[in-house]
């Protein structure tokens, strides 16, 4: 094998795939505040997680079970968002036909494509298990004694798996994809694999559900129990499904170099049935893509030469994009529904239970704390469910190479921002107002703080998309491979997330300050509320139309 063809390639498709940093002060300082305000808190976070847990699982006996149970969840998280990119990336990248002309043998093609989208997809990953493993060292090292956290068998094995733990869910999502193109052949519907991923999050989720029925009241105490009692049915089939992964804790937890060999064994051996499925089936499965893109016609209806006014005209253009791009509407359009269904999830199955029904009491005495808690909360999901959804930070990226067009089409940049922006609103506001409904619902809030917090949850709604659509104006993403290189490699929907959850920090920390040190009552914060965002709506409603339309001015 040519490795070092192979690391050419991958490369060039890192530098085809992934959006530069511009080299302006504005967007360095924005870097600098993702990394040091939020990736790293947020991973210090999950450190912490993994350390109380491994300290609560010492006393039955199982001190690795916390860090097993956090490897199962990354890896099936890798699994369920993994198995698009992957396919994307191996089957339907601009550079398809490109590369398929080329003197490189299909299966090396597929190794270089595969280590990109791995390296691609889990840097987050991999900070976020070296906190896992770390805080599992420090509760053993505090707890069990100092050798068993520095051994160094342990050591390695830790460092090991911090990179390699999503090797075995992206590997899986690779040899799916070979086996399934190549099913599609025949039977010429690639919407079955666009499914796939569906299928893997409602697996995980309807198992992860399941394994809460035996364990009583839904306390973070009985799951940690069933976790050190080996009865967890998520944990135990897992187990099975991520078989090396239960090799390298017990390497971890035990230093045993006999378990670290297994599991290296088992990733190369993994790696080499990818490679040689890949070579008997990926260089036909390129032929089955690009045929499949082929038998696509296009079909002009009346409808379709029908005159609409530029503003309608322009938001449904908008609309057959993001519905008709898998990529975009699985990842745009149809995450908003998260929202509702989980909080409805929430809420069904703890309202009567715990915590929450001692909180649902308190909110319904009128307890100024909860009132607090539950504004907060719909402001701060309002900030952060827009920008996930990156409908507003992608606005102009998703044009792609026709963002020209932008300019040169005989319609007002006003009206391409506006239809931009009310498609955001379109496919995001239900949601958040459904959620809103929910949420009252089970706090049997009046319909007087329903509607109050449905205004707020506007007002933060419409900020987040319009510093998401002029973040995206200053520099659109327009020379991606591939939808999803689109919204993945994409830094204005990252910072934009960024932006949104210092507000949401913020935010919360008025409130604690509002609560504890000025000690206003609930109506007094939600005048507060009312009026700094409605305030900050005004004004930016009023500043970044300008902006954004003159950076439109300047796109080429």
């Amino acid at each position: 094998m040519n490795f070092r063809g192979i690391k050419s390639l991958m490369d060039i498709f890192r530098k085809n795939a992934e959006m530069q940093l511009p080299s302006t002060t504005g967007y360095r300082v924005l870097a600098s505040i993702v990394v040091l305000g939020i990736m790293i808190p947020c991973v210090a976070i999950v450190g912490i997680i993994s350390y109380v847990m491994t300290e609560a699982l010492i006393e039955v006996n199982n001190p690795g079970g916390a860090m097993l149970l956090e490897m199962h969840i990354m890896s099936a998280f890798s699994m369920i968002f993994g198995i698009m990119v992957i396919f994307s990336v191996l089957f339907f990248a601009a550079d398809r036909d490109h590369l398929i002309t080329l003197p490189i043998p299909a299966h090396h093609l597929l190794i270089a494509k595969f280590f990109y989208a791995y390296f691609a997809e889990s840097i987050m990953e991999f900070m976020v298990l070296l906190a896992v493993f770390i805080g599992y060292s420090a509760a053993v090292y505090r707890n069990i004694s100092a050798w068993a956290a520095i051994n160094p068998v342990s050591i390695i094995s830790a460092l090991l798996g911090t990179f390699m733990v999503p090797l075995i869910p992206m590997i899986y999502c690779a040899l799916f994809s070979l086996v399934l193109m190549s099913a599609l052949k025949n039977i010429k519907n690639e919407r079955i694999f666009y499914r796939m991923s569906t299928v893997f999050m409602l697996f995980f989720a309807g198992l992860f559900l399941y394994s809460l029925r035996g364990i009583g009241d839904i306390k973070i105490d009985n799951y940690v129990e069933s976790l050190g009692s080996g009865e967890n049915l998520f944990m135990r089939t897992l187990n099975v499904i991520f078989f090396p992964v239960v090799w390298l804790s017990e390497a971890v937890s035990q230093g045993s170099v006999k378990y670290l060999l297994l599991y290296l064994i088992s990733n190369v051996l993994l790696l080499l049935l990818l490679f040689y499925v890949g070579k008997a089936l990926y260089q036909g499965g390129l032929y089955a893509a690009a045929s499949l893109g082929s038998s696509k016609k296009a079909r002009i209806s009346s409808k379709d030469l029908s005159f609409d006014s530029p503003f309608i005209a322009c938001v449904k253009k908008e609309f057959k994009t993001l519905l008709r791009t898998r990529a975009f509407s699985a990842n745009t359009v149809f995450i908003n529904l998260i929202w509702p269904l989980a909080t409805w999830l929430l809420f069904h199955m703890t309202y009567n239970k715990g915590n929450m029904f001692a909180f649902i009491s308190m909110y319904k005495n009128t307890n100024p704390a909860t009132h607090m808690m539950v504004s907060t909360i719909m402001i701060s999901l309002a900030f952060i469910a827009t920008a996930l959804n990156c409908l507003a930070s992608t606005a102009f990226t998703r044009e792609g190479a026709h963002l020209s067009l932008v300019k040169y089409i005989p319609v007002k940049f006003s009206t391409q921002m506006y239809a931009k922006a009310y498609i955001s609103f379109l496919f995001t506001y239900p949601a958040l107002l459904i959620t809103d409904i929910i949420i009252c619902v089970y706090l049997d809030a009046t319909v007087i703080r329903c509607i109050a917090y449905a205004v707020v949850m506007f007002f933060a709604h419409v900020i987040s998309v319009f510093v998401g659509m002029y973040m995206d104006s200053l520099s659109p993403y327009v020379t991606w491979d591939d939808e999803y290189s689109a919204l993945r490699g994409n830094l204005n929907a990252f910072f934009n997330m960024a932006v949104m959850m210092i507000a949401s920090l913020i935010l919360i920390m008025v409130s604690l300050v509002a609560y504890h040190i000025f000690i206003i009552p609930s109506v007094a914060y939600y005048l507060l509320m009312f009026v700094a965002l409605g305030g900050v709506f005004v004004r930016l409603m009023y500043i970044m139309p300008k902006l954004i339309v003159k950076n439109m001015e300047k796109m080429s």
